[in-house]
């Protein structure tokens, strides 16, 4: 074992657990609890384990506001529930990677380039949100990347580097704190946890209340909003986190971790846990950077930290991460391999109904029916 690579793997843990803490507030203040999504990680850093995937799962802010669009609980929970039934039957069936194969190369390419764009664009909606420390991550994230260049763990350095400085300028040189209560949307259920971290007390797993799922018209829409996201998600994410450790992603393998670790969270009121373009990626020992990121997020969930590390982290330190994943790691390589594939017109629309919609799947869809149907109007 080399142990060179020892820092730059506790590194990327470290800074991918940064990148998460902003992404689970943001689901607190969506109405969901903190503390079952600690079962989640777990079982996600179980499932990479035994089947070697190279993406890990975490808390996503797309899935989050997807699966809290109504302010009924009950009803987001039962979605969730819901769409974790149907990606594991889909998944079971091997269809996450025959949807990938059937969609070819250039529309896989396509949608992928049109999530490098959402999320470049991600980061300049943070600019407008907290101007300060979004330039001063983008800052970090750009001269650490040019710094970085030639190192294989550019990717880590550049994560914890635009993170930590953007934090840091916040903590104290503005000398702030980040109020979570602010944004707690008004009208919305909020299932209030205790700061009980000792979990041999009684007091601690009285928190853990199972919500009754139901069904209604209104959970089946939420369902099958959620299934058409996550096997966009699943796809692009988890092909871009593949692309960067130099590997390839089993999609189904990844849809049916994900949907298995929904069950525990989302019985308790905890939010969806999600894949993730990942730093642990660019990592030394990339599936064990994302295994040890889960399990140490699993647990420092479950003890009630990162709950109280919310007020230090301003979600906005992770902008500068955003656009250099999201240009250089993402839209570009991505986009040449549209340019030089079969059928680029797919591609290209792919491309930009994803980064239009901001829902992958609409854009894989799109880019399908492109390729099949487009010659008959003149566009291929």
């Amino acid at each position: 074992m080399d142990w060179s690579n020892l820092v730059p793997f506790i590194l990327a843990v470290v800074a991918v657990i940064i990148n998460g803490v902003p992404q689970l507030l943001y689901a607190q203040a969506r109405g969901f609890a903190l503390k079952p999504a600690g079962f989640a990680f777990l079982i996600g850093g179980i499932g990479n384990l035994l089947t070697g995937s190279v993406t890990p799962i975490s808390a996503q802010a797309e899935t989050i506001t997807v699966a809290s669009v109504k302010k009924n609980v009950r009803d987001n929970v039962s979605s969730i529930l819901l769409a974790a039934v149907l990606m594991i039957v889909i998944a079971g069936f091997g269809g996450v990677n025959k949807i990938s194969d059937f969609a070819g190369v250039a529309i896989v390419s396509g949608m992928m380039s049109g999530v490098g764009l959402i999320l470049a664009g991600v980061s300049l909606d943070m600019f407008n949100q907290e101007r300060r420390v979004t330039l001063v991550s983008i800052v970090a994230a750009i001269a650490t990347y040019a710094i970085f260049f030639n190192n294989p763990n550019k990717v880590v350095w550049t994560i914890f580097i635009s993170v930590v400085v953007s934090t840091a300028d916040f903590l104290f040189l503005q000398k702030r704190r980040v109020d979570v209560s602010a944004s707690v949307e008004e009208g919305r259920e909020f299932l209030e946890m205790s700061s009980e971290w000792r979990f041999w007390k009684k007091e601690y797993w009285s928190d853990f209340k199972i919500i009754k799922p139901r069904i209604n018209a209104t959970v089946i829409l939420g369902a099958l909003s959620l299934v058409m996201l996550n096997i966009g998600a699943n796809i692009s994410f988890g092909g871009i986190t593949a692309s960067i450790a130099g590997t390839t992603q089993n999609f189904d393998y990844l849809s049916a971790i994900n949907s298995l670790a929904d069950f525990p969270s989302a019985l308790f009121g905890g939010p969806p846990i999600e894949a993730i373009i990942s730093g642990t990626a660019g990592a030394p020992w990339p599936v064990a950077c994302g295994i040890v990121f889960m399990f140490a997020m699993g647990i420092l969930i479950l003890l009630g930290v990162i709950g109280r590390l919310g007020k230090y982290l301003p979600s906005q330190s992770i902008a500068g991460f955003l656009l250099v994943i999201g240009f250089a790691l993402t839209f570009a390589p991505n986009l040449s391999a549209v340019a030089n594939s079969d059928n680029p017109m797919s591609g290209y629309i792919a491309l930009g109904v994803t980064a239009w919609s901001k829902n992958p799947f609409i854009g894989m869809v799109v880019g399908i029916l492109v390729r099949y149907f487009g010659m008959y109007v003149g566009l291929v």
